[in-house]
């Protein structure tokens, strides 16, 4: 009944819409802040509807990648360092040996509270891991606090554990949570990773603690469509059952956990990214790209945004780090990684608490929001194990066959690209480019894709961007980088399924 109550609700009520827009639309566009942003959208839409008790399990991590604001009372975006490169560069130096010694290190090259995420580009290599199914990466993002460092990774599967449609036979797959249904318009073809249309989306979470080298909690997240499915060996976030039902539950999902070894394995090789960015200055080049936000600020909608929160809380662009592709002769095409020596020990877990609440960290530490729950029970092993890499053979059989490229000189303006073909190697043509063109700085590859018809597929790609092309007898385009990939990936697909 309080005047000045009501008031400030309904401002904070028709504000909220705008702030929420403004985060959705003010990212890259790259997969790794898109998969933050949907985080972000399901808590936002969970805490105001459910509470926080309503979140899901993928919270106990992706908590760290968030921070609560006080005024719009939900866990908001934190800052971002955007990286693109090749998987292949980052693992060729990683198998030479010249990592750090120490996972310490990386408490100087993160900074504290800011999320890290390095995007993978499409190349002709293909890492992949091979075992009960085909695994690929997409990306990976990490944010530190203090000496405990979270990792979020993006992969696919083909074939996923569960196929399409899958009957869980009746096994409560909501518990507590029966109030919260699922998006009626998401369908079993939006589990599947862009850029790997057979592929369905596996996302891996952990947490490594640099100080004592060891990682404490283990969770896959497996996309069905509308929902996920989880396995992990933190029997915190069960229902309460019987012990003996508890011991059995986590015993198979620990033996369906093992399926995924290798991504685990893979994702604690990935952890001195940031190291591999510090060690080469000079070959880093920075793409700023225009957010959504921007693209579309005289659309009404949009335009009512910025006027309603400012111009200070709408991005209109962002700064990506790129690591152009090297060229590499001679690629074995199976390669062994070894991870860092982690040992895997599960002594605890985080508790979430009210965010106004002081709890205690893992040393005694105060902390608000959370707060360490030892376990009376602990176990541990050696973990993770070496794992193998697999270059798959993109070579394409048919009347053209041939490589589709984007490439980029750093003398060019921003947002503008180079689409074309090349019958030899995308590196090859940009070298060419290079000493032609004229410009001051090389060209670098940024993705490239492997086809049966590059000339068909180049003729059908420049008529998507047409609107796009700065000039009619050059290959130039200008406009963001995730869009052409998008374009690209759609073209081969399309001429795929019309053999």
């Amino acid at each position: 009944m309080d005047i000045a109550f009501q008031a400030k609700w309904k401002a904070f009520t028709q504000r909220m819409p705008h702030v929420i827009t403004a985060r959705m639309m003010g990212g890259s566009g790259l997969q790794m802040a898109k998969l933050l942003r949907s985080y972000f959208l399901e808590y936002t839409n969970r805490i105001f509807k459910y509470g926080p008790a309503s979140f899901p399990s993928s919270f106990n991590v992706i908590e760290s990648f968030l921070e609560f604001n006080r005024e719009y009372m939900f866990y908001d975006l934190r800052d971002e360092v955007e990286h693109l490169l090749s998987i292949d560069d980052y693992f060729r130096w990683y198998k030479l040996g010249e990592i750090p010694t120490h996972p310490r290190l990386l408490e100087d090259v993160i900074q504290e509270g800011k999320v890290y995420s390095y995007d993978f580009i499409s190349d002709t290599s293909n890492f992949r891991i091979s075992g009960a199914s085909q695994q690929v990466f997409a990306g990976v993002s990490f944010v530190r606090h203090s000496y405990e460092l979270s990792c979020l990774l993006l992969a696919g599967e083909n074939p996923p554990l569960h196929a399409d449609g899958f009957d869980f036979g009746g096994l409560p797959r909501n518990v507590g949570r029966k109030e919260i249904t699922p998006d009626p318009n998401l369908t079993s073809k939006d589990r599947y990773l862009d850029g790997y249309p057979s592929f369905a989306k596996v996302i891996v979470l952990t947490r490594f603690d640099l100080r004592a080298e060891r990682h404490d909690v283990r969770y896959i997240n497996l996309d069905e469509g509308q929902s996920f499915s989880v396995l992990t060996d933190d029997t915190s976030v069960f229902w309460d059952p019987p012990a003996e039902e508890l011991e059995r539950i986590r015993s198979g999902m620990c033996e369906q956990l093992k399926r995924y070894d290798d991504l685990f394995a893979a994702l604690a090789s990935m952890i001195y990214l940031p190291a591999f960015f510090a060690a080469f200055p000079e070959r880093l080049s920075e793409l700023e790209v225009t957010t959504e936000l921007k693209a579309q600020r005289y659309d009404e909608p949009i335009r009512q945004t910025w006027n309603e929160i400012g111009q200070d809380q709408c991005i209109g662009n962002r700064i990506i780090h790129c690591f152009p592709v090297v060229l590499t002769a001679n690629r074995a095409p199976v390669e062994e990684m070894s991870p860092p020596d982690l040992e895997f020990k599960c002594e605890g877990y985080w508790k979430a608490i009210e965010p106004h609440l002081i709890g205690e960290g893992k040393n005694g530490e105060r902390i608000f929001g959370r707060t360490w729950v030892s376990r009376h029970e602990s176990w541990s092993a050696r973990s993770p194990k070496s794992f193998m890499l697999q270059h798959v053979d993109e070579t394409q059989m048919g009347p053209d066959p041939g490589i589709i490229y984007v490439q980029r000189s750093a003398a060019h303006e921003q947002g503008l690209f180079k689409v074309g073909l090349t019958r030899r190697t995308a590196e090859i043509r940009a070298s060419e480019l290079s000493s032609s063109t004229g410009v001051p700085l090389p060209f670098g590859v940024l993705a490239n894709w492997n086809v049966a018809d590059c000339a068909k597929v180049e003729q059908e790609v420049h008529r998507k961007l047409a609107a796009f092309r700065i000039n009619p007898r050059r290959e130039f385009f200008r406009v963001e980088l995730p869009y052409i990939c998008q374009v690209i990936g759609e073209v081969i697909e399309d001429l795929k399924r019309a053999v």
